[in-house]
């Protein structure tokens, strides 16, 4: 039957010529997406779980690593006794989203080992946030793998997931992404999930900044009659 799996970028408000002004969700409005998911007795699983989940089952996922999911997102994750997977990248921990010119900070790897006490599951964004599309297959490899090191360097525990910058991803980069250990990987592409959907091709319903509760409601409800 299949989960859903939700993609988030950041919870926050935007500061003063901040970019990609979509990927803002206001605090409060992702309060009420929780509440929402209250309301539908949704619990969270993880996101490699989610082709053989089932109605009452959905997975949360933030890409890029914000330092604003631990200061706005994982407090309202845990009042509402929700968990979530980051997709971090790993090269850039304390830096700043570069790869759009943004100035938005992202978590330092001892906040993330904080996340990760606090129930968070972390999984790779790649080395540099690279479009592995337009690398060479050799650098798209090496993005893959030197994330995988660095993660396991960290001592954080199981990192089980993978999500692709851009969601730019082909046959080829799935392979890379399964031989470099990963259990799963997220995409952006629309769409249920199943028991047969490839485990490297997981598609994500993605909430941005316009998006109200019963916007989401929507989106939700038709996923599980599509699913039906």
């Amino acid at each position: 039957m299949g989960s859903p799996i939700l993609m988030y970028h950041k919870v926050a408000s935007p500061s003063p010529g901040a970019k990609m002004l979509g990927h803002y969700v206001k605090p409060a409005a992702f309060r009420r997406h929780l509440r929402l998911l209250k309301l539908m007795r949704l619990s969270t699983i993880s996101p490699g779980d989610a082709p053989g989940g089932s109605q009452s089952q959905i997975a949360i996922t933030f890409d890029d690593g914000y330092e604003n999911y631990l200061t706005h997102a994982l407090p309202a994750l845990e009042d509402h006794h929700f968990s979530a997977t980051v997709f971090v990248v790993t090269e850039r921990l304390g830096r700043t989203d570069e790869w759009d010119e943004g100035s938005e900070p992202l978590m330092t790897a001892d906040q993330i080992r904080e996340c990760v006490l606090r129930g968070t599951q972390i999984g790779s964004h790649t080395a540099t946030h690279a479009n592995l599309t337009k690398v060479s297959l050799a650098e798209a490899e090496s993005e893959i793998r030197r994330s995988a090191e660095q993660l396991s360097a960290m001592e954080i525990g199981p990192t089980p997931g993978f999500c692709y910058p851009y969601g730019a991803e082909s046959a080829e980069i799935r392979k890379l992404v399964a031989q470099s250990g990963y259990d799963y990987a997220c995409t952006t592409q629309k769409g249920q999930n199943h028991a047969t959907t490839d485990h490297y091709g997981l598609r994500r319903i993605n909430v941005r900044a316009d998006t109200g509760v019963a916007v989401l409601a929507y989106k939700l409800l038709r996923y599980r009659s599509d699913a039906n």
